[in-house]
Protein backbone atom coordinates (compact mmCIF):
# COMPACT_ATOMS: atom_id res chain seq x y z
CA UNK A 1 0.00 0.00 0.00
CA UNK A 2 2.83 2.41 0.72
CA UNK A 3 5.20 1.80 -2.23
CA UNK A 4 4.94 3.86 -5.39
CA UNK A 5 3.03 2.34 -8.30
CA UNK A 6 4.28 2.13 -11.87
CA UNK A 7 3.31 5.75 -12.47
CA UNK A 8 5.34 6.88 -9.44
CA UNK A 9 2.23 7.68 -7.33
CA UNK A 10 1.46 6.26 -3.85
CA UNK A 11 -1.37 3.69 -4.10
CA UNK A 12 -3.18 5.58 -1.32
CA UNK A 13 -4.03 8.22 -3.91
CA UNK A 14 -5.59 5.73 -6.34
CA UNK A 15 -8.86 5.39 -4.42
CA UNK A 16 -11.09 8.01 -2.86
CA UNK A 17 -9.83 10.52 -0.26
CA UNK A 18 -12.41 9.10 2.16
CA UNK A 19 -10.85 5.63 1.83
CA UNK A 20 -7.29 6.95 2.04
CA UNK A 21 -7.93 8.81 5.30
CA UNK A 22 -9.65 5.73 6.73
CA UNK A 23 -6.72 3.45 5.90
CA UNK A 24 -4.26 5.74 7.67
CA UNK A 25 -6.55 7.05 10.40
CA UNK A 26 -8.21 3.91 11.80
CA UNK A 27 -4.97 2.37 13.15
CA UNK A 28 -3.99 5.72 14.64
CA UNK A 29 -7.38 6.01 16.36
CA UNK A 30 -7.01 2.51 17.81
CA UNK A 31 -3.47 3.32 18.96
CA UNK A 32 -4.80 6.49 20.62
CA UNK A 33 -7.38 4.44 22.51
CA UNK A 34 -4.66 2.06 23.72
CA UNK A 35 -2.53 5.00 24.85
CA UNK A 36 -5.42 6.66 26.70
CA UNK A 37 -6.30 3.40 28.43
CA UNK A 38 -2.68 3.03 29.46
CA UNK A 39 -2.51 6.56 30.90
CA UNK A 40 -5.75 6.13 32.84
CA UNK A 41 -4.74 2.74 34.22
CA UNK A 42 -1.29 4.01 35.22
CA UNK A 43 -2.88 6.86 37.19
CA UNK A 44 -4.99 4.30 39.03
CA UNK A 45 -1.96 2.08 39.75
CA UNK A 46 0.00 5.02 41.18
CA UNK A 47 -2.98 5.88 43.35
CA UNK A 48 -2.84 2.41 44.95
CA UNK A 49 0.75 2.72 46.19
CA UNK A 50 -0.51 3.65 49.66
CA UNK A 51 1.49 6.79 50.41
CA UNK A 52 -1.41 9.23 50.58
CA UNK A 53 -1.18 10.18 46.92
CA UNK A 54 2.46 11.31 47.12
CA UNK A 55 3.60 9.02 44.32
CA UNK A 56 0.66 10.02 42.13
CA UNK A 57 1.28 13.74 42.67
CA UNK A 58 5.04 13.42 42.16
CA UNK A 59 4.62 11.43 38.94
CA UNK A 60 2.08 13.98 37.67
CA UNK A 61 4.51 16.84 38.31
CA UNK A 62 7.26 14.87 36.55
CA UNK A 63 4.97 14.30 33.56
CA UNK A 64 4.55 18.07 33.17
CA UNK A 65 8.32 18.44 32.78
CA UNK A 66 8.86 15.47 30.45
CA UNK A 67 5.70 16.46 28.58
CA UNK A 68 7.68 19.34 27.11
CA UNK A 69 9.79 16.82 25.20
CA UNK A 70 6.71 14.91 24.07
CA UNK A 71 5.26 18.19 22.81
CA UNK A 72 8.44 19.03 20.91
CA UNK A 73 8.70 15.51 19.49
CA UNK A 74 5.11 15.63 18.25
CA UNK A 75 5.55 19.09 16.72
CA UNK A 76 8.79 18.17 15.01
CA UNK A 77 7.19 14.91 13.94
CA UNK A 78 4.43 16.90 12.22
CA UNK A 79 7.12 18.75 10.26
CA UNK A 80 8.64 15.43 9.21
CA UNK A 81 5.20 14.24 8.07
CA UNK A 82 4.73 17.36 5.93
CA UNK A 83 8.07 17.04 4.18
CA UNK A 84 8.20 13.25 3.80
CA UNK A 85 4.58 12.93 2.64
CA UNK A 86 5.01 15.71 0.08
CA UNK A 87 8.17 14.11 -1.29
CA UNK A 88 6.58 10.64 -1.27
CA UNK A 89 3.55 11.91 -3.18
CA UNK A 90 5.80 13.44 -5.81
CA UNK A 91 7.90 10.29 -6.13
CA UNK A 92 11.04 12.03 -4.85
CA UNK A 93 12.78 9.13 -3.07
CA UNK A 94 15.91 11.18 -2.43
CA UNK A 95 13.98 13.84 -0.51
CA UNK A 96 12.11 11.14 1.45
CA UNK A 97 15.45 9.67 2.55
CA UNK A 98 16.89 13.09 3.35
CA UNK A 99 13.98 14.24 5.51
CA UNK A 100 13.76 10.86 7.26
CA UNK A 101 17.40 11.20 8.28
CA UNK A 102 16.82 14.71 9.62
CA UNK A 103 13.87 13.49 11.69
CA UNK A 104 16.13 10.90 13.31
CA UNK A 105 18.84 13.51 13.90
CA UNK A 106 16.28 15.69 15.66
CA UNK A 107 15.29 12.69 17.77
CA UNK A 108 18.90 12.25 18.90
CA UNK A 109 19.21 15.96 19.77
CA UNK A 110 15.99 15.92 21.82
CA UNK A 111 17.17 12.77 23.60
CA UNK A 112 20.39 14.50 24.63
CA UNK A 113 18.42 17.47 25.98
CA UNK A 114 16.26 15.05 27.94
CA UNK A 115 19.38 13.52 29.49
CA UNK A 116 20.42 16.99 30.68
CA UNK A 117 17.03 17.38 32.39
CA UNK A 118 17.53 13.98 34.02
CA UNK A 119 20.89 15.06 35.41
CA UNK A 120 19.20 18.19 36.83
CA UNK A 121 16.20 16.32 38.24
CA UNK A 122 17.04 17.30 41.83
CA UNK A 123 17.00 21.09 41.34
CA UNK A 124 13.97 20.84 39.02
CA UNK A 125 12.09 18.79 41.60
CA UNK A 126 12.82 21.43 44.23
CA UNK A 127 11.02 23.99 42.05
CA UNK A 128 7.99 22.12 40.70
CA UNK A 129 7.22 19.53 43.42
CA UNK A 130 5.73 19.83 46.89
CA UNK A 131 7.87 19.09 49.95
CA UNK A 132 8.09 15.67 51.56
CA UNK A 133 7.43 12.30 50.01
CA UNK A 134 5.90 13.84 46.87
CA UNK A 135 9.25 15.46 46.02
CA UNK A 136 11.22 12.31 46.87
CA UNK A 137 9.12 10.05 44.66
CA UNK A 138 8.54 12.64 41.93
CA UNK A 139 12.24 13.52 41.62
CA UNK A 140 13.23 9.86 41.38
CA UNK A 141 10.58 9.28 38.72
CA UNK A 142 11.63 12.39 36.78
CA UNK A 143 15.30 11.36 36.83
CA UNK A 144 14.53 7.94 35.35
CA UNK A 145 12.02 9.18 32.75
CA UNK A 146 14.25 12.03 31.56
CA UNK A 147 17.46 9.99 31.39
CA UNK A 148 15.57 7.40 29.35
CA UNK A 149 13.50 9.93 27.42
CA UNK A 150 14.89 8.74 24.10
CA UNK A 151 12.22 6.00 24.06
CA UNK A 152 9.29 8.42 24.26
CA UNK A 153 10.94 10.72 21.72
CA UNK A 154 11.72 8.03 19.16
CA UNK A 155 8.27 6.48 19.49
CA UNK A 156 6.79 9.86 18.49
CA UNK A 157 9.33 10.49 15.72
CA UNK A 158 9.10 6.91 14.44
CA UNK A 159 5.31 6.97 14.24
CA UNK A 160 5.48 10.31 12.40
CA UNK A 161 7.91 9.03 9.76
CA UNK A 162 5.91 5.86 9.16
CA UNK A 163 2.52 7.60 8.95
CA UNK A 164 4.02 10.11 6.52
CA UNK A 165 4.13 7.21 4.04
CA UNK A 166 0.75 5.83 5.07
CA UNK A 167 2.17 3.06 7.27
CA UNK A 168 0.18 2.96 10.51
CA UNK A 169 -0.35 -0.76 11.10
CA UNK A 170 3.17 -1.19 12.50
CA UNK A 171 2.87 1.75 14.90
CA UNK A 172 -0.49 0.42 16.12
CA UNK A 173 1.06 -2.97 16.92
CA UNK A 174 4.03 -1.36 18.69
CA UNK A 175 1.85 0.95 20.81
CA UNK A 176 -0.60 -1.83 21.70
CA UNK A 177 2.08 -4.30 22.79
CA UNK A 178 4.08 -1.61 24.58
CA UNK A 179 1.02 -0.34 26.50
CA UNK A 180 -0.22 -3.79 27.54
CA UNK A 181 3.21 -4.96 28.68
CA UNK A 182 3.82 -1.73 30.60
CA UNK A 183 0.53 -1.92 32.48
CA UNK A 184 0.97 -5.61 33.27
CA UNK A 185 4.52 -5.22 34.56
CA UNK A 186 3.69 -2.05 36.48
CA UNK A 187 0.79 -3.77 38.25
CA UNK A 188 3.19 -6.53 39.36
CA UNK A 189 6.28 -4.53 40.31
CA UNK A 190 4.73 -1.23 41.46
CA UNK A 191 2.14 -2.84 43.73
CA UNK A 192 4.15 -5.96 44.54
CA UNK A 193 1.70 -8.54 43.19
CA UNK A 194 2.47 -12.29 43.10
CA UNK A 195 5.23 -11.89 45.66
CA UNK A 196 7.25 -9.43 43.56
CA UNK A 197 9.11 -6.63 45.37
CA UNK A 198 6.99 -3.50 45.76
CA UNK A 199 8.98 -0.93 43.77
CA UNK A 200 6.57 2.01 43.62
CA UNK A 201 6.95 4.70 40.95
CA UNK A 202 10.68 3.99 40.61
CA UNK A 203 9.83 0.54 39.26
CA UNK A 204 7.22 2.13 36.98
CA UNK A 205 9.82 4.51 35.58
CA UNK A 206 12.32 1.75 34.86
CA UNK A 207 9.68 -0.44 33.20
CA UNK A 208 8.39 2.46 31.09
CA UNK A 209 11.85 3.54 29.95
CA UNK A 210 12.85 0.01 28.94
CA UNK A 211 9.66 -0.75 27.02
CA UNK A 212 9.47 2.63 25.30
CA UNK A 213 13.13 2.30 24.38
CA UNK A 214 12.40 -1.07 22.80
CA UNK A 215 9.33 0.37 21.07
CA UNK A 216 11.32 3.26 19.65
CA UNK A 217 13.99 0.83 18.47
CA UNK A 218 11.42 -1.34 16.70
CA UNK A 219 9.97 1.70 14.94
CA UNK A 220 13.41 2.84 13.74
CA UNK A 221 14.01 -0.72 12.49
CA UNK A 222 10.70 -0.60 10.58
CA UNK A 223 11.76 2.71 9.04
CA UNK A 224 15.16 1.33 8.00
CA UNK A 225 13.49 -1.65 6.32
CA UNK A 226 11.55 0.63 3.96
CA UNK A 227 13.73 3.72 3.62
CA UNK A 228 17.50 3.50 2.97
CA UNK A 229 19.10 5.68 5.64
CA UNK A 230 22.60 5.78 4.17
CA UNK A 231 23.06 9.13 2.36
CA UNK A 232 23.87 8.99 -1.35
CA UNK A 233 27.45 9.71 -2.47
CA UNK A 234 28.40 13.33 -1.96
CA UNK A 235 25.70 14.03 0.66
CA UNK A 236 26.18 14.11 4.42
CA UNK A 237 23.86 12.31 6.85
CA UNK A 238 22.94 15.71 8.29
CA UNK A 239 21.54 17.92 5.53
CA UNK A 240 21.65 21.46 6.90
CA UNK A 241 18.92 22.98 4.70
CA UNK A 242 16.47 20.12 5.28
CA UNK A 243 17.22 20.13 9.00
CA UNK A 244 16.61 23.87 9.31
CA UNK A 245 13.34 23.50 7.43
CA UNK A 246 12.07 20.74 9.70
CA UNK A 247 13.10 22.68 12.79
CA UNK A 248 11.33 25.83 11.60
CA UNK A 249 8.10 24.03 10.78
CA UNK A 250 8.30 21.72 13.79
CA UNK A 251 8.79 24.44 16.37
CA UNK A 252 5.81 26.32 14.94
CA UNK A 253 3.74 23.13 15.20
CA UNK A 254 4.87 22.57 18.79
CA UNK A 255 3.91 26.16 19.62
CA UNK A 256 0.53 25.56 18.04
CA UNK A 257 -0.06 22.52 20.25
CA UNK A 258 1.08 24.37 23.39
CA UNK A 259 -1.48 27.13 22.83
CA UNK A 260 -4.29 24.75 23.84
CA UNK A 261 -2.54 24.03 27.14
CA UNK A 262 -1.90 27.71 27.83
CA UNK A 263 -5.54 28.50 27.05
CA UNK A 264 -6.67 25.95 29.63
CA UNK A 265 -4.28 27.40 32.20
CA UNK A 266 -5.64 30.93 31.66
CA UNK A 267 -9.21 29.66 32.06
CA UNK A 268 -8.23 27.74 35.19
CA UNK A 269 -6.62 30.84 36.70
CA UNK A 270 -9.80 32.87 36.16
CA UNK A 271 -11.99 30.13 37.64
CA UNK A 272 -9.64 29.70 40.62
CA UNK A 273 -9.97 33.42 41.36
CA UNK A 274 -13.67 33.91 40.64
CA UNK A 275 -15.32 30.77 41.99
CA UNK A 276 -13.55 30.30 45.34
CA UNK A 277 -15.87 29.98 48.35
CA UNK A 278 -15.37 29.71 52.08
CA UNK A 279 -15.67 25.93 51.82
CA UNK A 280 -13.51 25.41 48.75
CA UNK A 281 -13.76 25.75 44.98
CA UNK A 282 -15.83 22.91 43.50
CA UNK A 283 -16.07 24.72 40.15
CA UNK A 284 -12.28 24.73 39.83
CA UNK A 285 -12.26 21.00 40.53
CA UNK A 286 -15.04 20.53 37.97
CA UNK A 287 -13.08 22.35 35.25
CA UNK A 288 -10.07 20.08 35.90
CA UNK A 289 -12.30 17.01 35.67
CA UNK A 290 -13.83 18.38 32.45
CA UNK A 291 -10.36 18.72 30.94
CA UNK A 292 -9.52 15.13 31.94
CA UNK A 293 -12.81 13.67 30.67
CA UNK A 294 -12.40 15.50 27.35
CA UNK A 295 -9.19 13.60 26.60
CA UNK A 296 -10.80 10.71 24.67
CA UNK A 297 -12.52 13.15 22.31
CA UNK A 298 -9.37 15.20 21.80
CA UNK A 299 -6.97 12.28 21.28
CA UNK A 300 -9.33 10.68 18.76
CA UNK A 301 -9.56 13.98 16.90
CA UNK A 302 -5.76 14.23 16.82
CA UNK A 303 -5.63 10.63 15.60
CA UNK A 304 -7.97 11.40 12.68
CA UNK A 305 -5.97 14.55 12.02
CA UNK A 306 -2.83 12.43 12.08
CA UNK A 307 -4.38 10.20 9.42
CA UNK A 308 -5.45 13.17 7.33
CA UNK A 309 -2.12 15.04 7.32
CA UNK A 310 -0.02 12.57 5.30
CA UNK A 311 -2.79 12.04 2.74
CA UNK A 312 -2.96 15.81 2.22
CA UNK A 313 0.83 16.02 1.92
CA UNK A 314 1.03 13.13 -0.57
CA UNK A 315 -1.77 14.57 -2.68
CA UNK A 316 -0.09 17.97 -2.87
CA UNK A 317 3.22 16.33 -3.71
CA UNK A 318 1.48 14.52 -6.57
CA UNK A 319 -0.08 17.82 -7.73
CA UNK A 320 -3.64 16.74 -6.81
CA UNK A 321 -5.03 19.78 -5.01
CA UNK A 322 -8.67 18.70 -5.19
CA UNK A 323 -7.81 15.32 -3.65
CA UNK A 324 -5.98 17.13 -0.81
CA UNK A 325 -8.98 19.34 -0.05
CA UNK A 326 -11.40 16.41 -0.11
CA UNK A 327 -9.08 14.43 2.17
CA UNK A 328 -9.20 17.25 4.73
CA UNK A 329 -13.00 17.24 4.72
CA UNK A 330 -13.02 13.43 4.92
CA UNK A 331 -10.93 13.58 8.07
CA UNK A 332 -13.35 16.14 9.52
CA UNK A 333 -16.27 13.81 8.80
CA UNK A 334 -14.63 10.86 10.58
CA UNK A 335 -13.76 12.99 13.60
CA UNK A 336 -17.24 14.52 13.83
CA UNK A 337 -18.91 11.10 13.67
CA UNK A 338 -16.63 9.89 16.46
CA UNK A 339 -17.34 13.01 18.51
CA UNK A 340 -21.09 12.37 18.34
CA UNK A 341 -20.52 9.16 20.29
CA UNK A 342 -18.45 10.85 22.99
CA UNK A 343 -20.85 13.82 23.07
CA UNK A 344 -23.82 11.54 23.77
CA UNK A 345 -21.82 9.65 26.39
CA UNK A 346 -20.88 12.82 28.24
CA UNK A 347 -24.35 14.35 28.09
CA UNK A 348 -25.76 11.21 29.71
CA UNK A 349 -22.97 10.03 32.00
CA UNK A 350 -20.84 13.10 32.84
CA UNK A 351 -22.12 13.20 36.42
CA UNK A 352 -21.51 9.49 37.00
CA UNK A 353 -18.01 9.66 35.52
CA UNK A 354 -17.16 12.72 37.62
CA UNK A 355 -18.39 10.93 40.75
CA UNK A 356 -15.97 8.08 40.01
CA UNK A 357 -13.07 10.56 39.99
CA UNK A 358 -14.17 12.75 42.90
CA UNK A 359 -16.58 10.70 45.07
CA UNK A 360 -15.96 12.91 48.11
CA UNK A 361 -16.92 16.23 46.46
CA UNK A 362 -20.60 16.14 45.43
CA UNK A 363 -20.66 19.87 44.68
CA UNK A 364 -17.88 19.43 42.11
CA UNK A 365 -19.78 16.50 40.58
CA UNK A 366 -22.86 18.69 40.13
CA UNK A 367 -20.73 21.47 38.62
CA UNK A 368 -19.05 19.03 36.20
CA UNK A 369 -22.43 17.76 35.04
CA UNK A 370 -23.62 21.35 34.52
CA UNK A 371 -20.49 22.29 32.54
CA UNK A 372 -21.01 19.36 30.16
CA UNK A 373 -24.45 20.64 29.22
CA UNK A 374 -22.48 23.39 27.43
CA UNK A 375 -19.19 21.62 26.60
CA UNK A 376 -20.43 18.39 25.00
CA UNK A 377 -22.54 20.06 22.25
CA UNK A 378 -19.38 21.87 21.10
CA UNK A 379 -17.45 18.65 20.48
CA UNK A 380 -18.19 18.54 16.75
CA UNK A 381 -16.78 22.05 16.34
CA UNK A 382 -13.68 21.38 18.45
CA UNK A 383 -12.70 18.21 16.56
CA UNK A 384 -13.31 19.96 13.24
CA UNK A 385 -10.73 22.58 14.13
CA UNK A 386 -8.20 19.98 15.28
CA UNK A 387 -8.43 17.92 12.08
CA UNK A 388 -8.23 20.97 9.82
CA UNK A 389 -5.18 22.22 11.76
CA UNK A 390 -3.51 18.84 11.24
CA UNK A 391 -4.44 18.90 7.55
CA UNK A 392 -2.75 22.29 7.19
CA UNK A 393 0.26 20.90 9.08
CA UNK A 394 0.41 18.03 6.60
CA UNK A 395 0.55 20.59 3.83
CA UNK A 396 3.50 22.31 5.51
CA UNK A 397 1.52 25.25 6.88
CA UNK A 398 1.96 25.47 10.64
CA UNK A 399 1.47 29.23 10.75
CA UNK A 400 -2.25 29.49 9.94
CA UNK A 401 -3.39 27.06 12.71
CA UNK A 402 -1.06 28.79 15.16
CA UNK A 403 -2.62 32.17 14.34
CA UNK A 404 -6.23 31.04 14.71
CA UNK A 405 -5.50 29.03 17.88
CA UNK A 406 -3.86 32.05 19.51
CA UNK A 407 -6.77 34.26 18.47
CA UNK A 408 -9.44 31.83 19.68
CA UNK A 409 -7.96 29.97 22.64
CA UNK A 410 -5.96 32.80 24.15
CA UNK A 411 -7.41 36.15 23.08
CA UNK A 412 -11.10 35.32 22.54
CA UNK A 413 -11.50 32.72 25.30
CA UNK A 414 -9.48 34.76 27.77
CA UNK A 415 -11.45 37.95 27.13
CA UNK A 416 -14.79 36.14 27.18
CA UNK A 417 -13.93 34.33 30.41
CA UNK A 418 -12.81 37.58 32.03
CA UNK A 419 -16.12 39.22 31.10
CA UNK A 420 -18.66 36.41 31.65
CA UNK A 421 -17.16 33.57 33.74
CA UNK A 422 -18.65 34.68 37.04
CA UNK A 423 -20.54 32.63 39.65
CA UNK A 424 -24.27 33.05 39.99
CA UNK A 425 -26.36 32.94 43.12
CA UNK A 426 -24.55 31.11 45.90
CA UNK A 427 -21.57 30.48 43.64
CA UNK A 428 -23.14 27.33 42.19
CA UNK A 429 -24.36 28.64 38.83
CA UNK A 430 -21.87 27.92 36.02
CA UNK A 431 -24.00 29.32 33.18
CA UNK A 432 -21.53 32.10 32.40
CA UNK A 433 -18.55 29.74 32.40
CA UNK A 434 -20.50 27.20 30.33
CA UNK A 435 -21.38 29.83 27.74
CA UNK A 436 -17.69 30.74 27.43
CA UNK A 437 -16.76 27.08 26.91
CA UNK A 438 -19.44 26.55 24.25
CA UNK A 439 -18.72 29.79 22.38
CA UNK A 440 -14.99 29.09 22.30
CA UNK A 441 -15.58 25.51 21.18
CA UNK A 442 -17.90 26.59 18.39
CA UNK A 443 -15.43 29.17 17.12
CA UNK A 444 -12.69 26.52 17.08
CA UNK A 445 -14.65 24.77 14.33
CA UNK A 446 -16.18 27.65 12.41
CA UNK A 447 -12.99 29.68 11.81
CA UNK A 448 -10.80 26.78 10.55
CA UNK A 449 -13.67 25.51 8.37
CA UNK A 450 -13.98 28.92 6.72
CA UNK A 451 -10.21 29.12 6.20
CA UNK A 452 -10.18 25.65 4.66
CA UNK A 453 -13.15 26.51 2.44
CA UNK A 454 -11.32 29.54 1.07
CA UNK A 455 -7.88 27.92 0.83
CA UNK A 456 -6.19 27.47 -2.51
CA UNK A 457 -4.61 24.08 -2.08
CA UNK A 458 -1.23 24.35 -3.68
CA UNK A 459 2.38 24.25 -2.65
CA UNK A 460 4.41 25.89 -5.37
CA UNK A 461 7.58 25.16 -3.46
CA UNK A 462 7.55 22.64 -0.64
CA UNK A 463 7.30 25.35 1.96
CA UNK A 464 3.69 26.28 2.66
CA UNK A 465 0.09 25.76 1.77
CA UNK A 466 -1.26 29.20 0.93
CA UNK A 467 -4.79 30.19 1.63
Amino acid sequence: MTDLDAAGTPPLLRGSPFRAVALVGYPLALAAIFQFGFNLTEVWVFGQVGDGGASLAGAAASDIVTGIFALLANGLGNAAVAEIAFAHGGGDALAVRRHTRQALVIGVALSLLSVVVGLLAGPIGDVVMADGETRVQGTAFLRIMALGGFGTIFVAIGIAVLRARGQTGGPLAVVAVMSLLTIGLEAVFVLGLFGAPKGGVVAAGVITVILRGLGGGVLVWLIARRIPLRPPPGERFVHAAALRKQLRLGLASAMQQSVRLVGFLVLLAIVADRYATATGNPTYTAVNVWIKLDLPTLILAFAWGGGTAPVVGMALGAGRRRFAGRAAWSGVLYAVLTSLVTMTTMLVFAGALAAAFIPDDPAAVVATDAIYAYAAPAYAFVVTGIVIAMAFNGAGNMRAPLVWDVAILLVFQGALAFAFARPGAGGADVAGLGAVIFATGALQGVVPALVLRLARWHRATSDHLTG
